[in-house]
């Protein structure tokens, strides 16, 4: 996906021919099927839950302004909007008397500083074939068609893998840390990172209840180590987080990879509640609700082999994966600013037809604090 179109090598005739079938012989003549047994092909998953957005032409980047958190009535955290005292109708302990015993010139006014952007930049993302007409002509099979075909899935699978990434090794996410809302990331068994990880610390019910309760709490939860990323989670009272809520037109969303779907798939307890109500929508890999959480299954997320480096940076003592549990249209962001086309045109000075898929799309995180991970190990 990282080559220009002109950097492509053509496809010659020993790409396309197929396999050797053998010796032929005139008397005993081949038929050739022109339908293709084709490979199997991976869904897309993460793109179906996130905001999309277009950018219109004559436009460079997209600004998303969002509000961090509401001010709200808290109690001691500094995201709180300043309240007087209010008087009584007998009296008060402010400046006036009676019910207004704080007057108009008492109030302790709130600085309205709970606004922030991210900002999105589509870059040009190319991708093509080179086909020598002779192949074309010569062929069996509509070499032009495959190539669509094969253009069309890969750019549908290159926004899954960056989508996936963008919760963990790319570092797309603001961390929770101390006075610092962001993503709060959570370890199957009593493991604080990935080099803790043992075999038994899967995924479980216990696991996926638990991750939504932090999604859903105001409270700040932060790793200890690396910058938040592993280490011991310790509870910050010094600031609060978004509390998400569950709603119908947003739920809570949980990937998971085969080896945690094995898991679940193996407990009784998800086995008997993961159900869903007759008018609900079922995206690719959905493989039930459990708790009011939405559970995909995808191999595009994160996974990572023993002694592979996690996506929390540690060395992963087994294989393991990151699961991802989102509000998903508040944590992340899709922004086009040129959507997939494919173009055929002809390149007549070396012969050829060529097929070329162009785009430009950017992936930002918009709020880091909807998103908790839940990295196990697979077994």
């Amino acid at each position: 996906m990282k080559q220009s179109i002109q950097e492509l090598a053509a496809t010659e005739t020993n790409d396309v021919r197929g396999s050797s079938l053998g010796t032929a012989y005139g008397n005993q003549p081949i038929k050739f099927l022109a339908e293709v047994m084709d490979a199997a092909k991976k869904q897309f998953f993460f793109a179906n839950f996130v905001s999309t957005y277009n950018l219109e032409p004559g436009t460079r980047s997209l600004e998303i302004p969002r509000r961090t958190t509401y001010k709200g009535y808290g109690d001691g955290a500094t995201t709180t909007t300043y309240w007087n005292t209010s008087g009584s109708d007998t009296g008060g302990s402010g400046a006036g008397v009676g019910p207004y015993a704080n007057t108009i010139a008492d109030i302790t006014w709130t600085t309205m500083n709970n606004m922030a952007n991210s900002i999105a930049t589509p870059i040009p993302k190319l991708a093509g074939y080179a086909l020598r007409r002779y192949d074309i002509r010569s062929n069996a099979l509509n070499l032009t068609q495959w190539a669509k075909d094969e253009l069309s899935y890969a750019i549908g699978d290159a926004i899954d893998i960056e989508l996936a990434k963008a919760f963990g090794s790319d570092d797309k996410l603001t961390l929770a840390q101390s006075g610092i809302i962001g993503k709060i990331g959570l370890y199957g068994g009593d493991a604080t990172g990935y080099d803790d990880l043992a075999a038994g610390d899967t995924l479980t019910t216990d696991l996926v209840a638990t991750a939504a309760r932090y999604l859903k709490s105001s409270q700040n939860w932060y790793r200890a180590d690396g910058s938040g990323q592993n280490g011991t989670l310790t509870y910050d009272s010094t600031v609060v987080k978004n509390p998400w809520q569950n709603t119908p037109d947003d739920p809570y969303v949980l990937f998971i990879g085969p080896a945690q779907e094995e898991a679940l798939r193996k407990d009784s307890q998800f086995v008997n509640a993961a159900e869903y109500g007759d008018n609900t929508v079922v995206q690719n890999g959905e493989i039930g609700m459990y708790l009011g959480v939405r559970i995909v299954v995808t191999n595009n997320v994160e996974a990572t082999a023993a002694a592979g480096t996690g996506p929390d940076n540690t060395t992963a003592a087994v294989a393991g994966t990151r699961c991802i549990l989102a509000k998903m249209k508040k944590c992340m962001a899709l922004v086009w600013g040129q959507s997939p086309s494919i173009e055929v045109f002809e390149y007549q000075s070396q012969d050829q037809i060529r097929i070329g898929l162009y785009c430009a799309y950017a992936i930002v995180a918009v709020h880091s604090d909807a998103v908790v991970s839940i990295d196990v190990s697979d077994a």
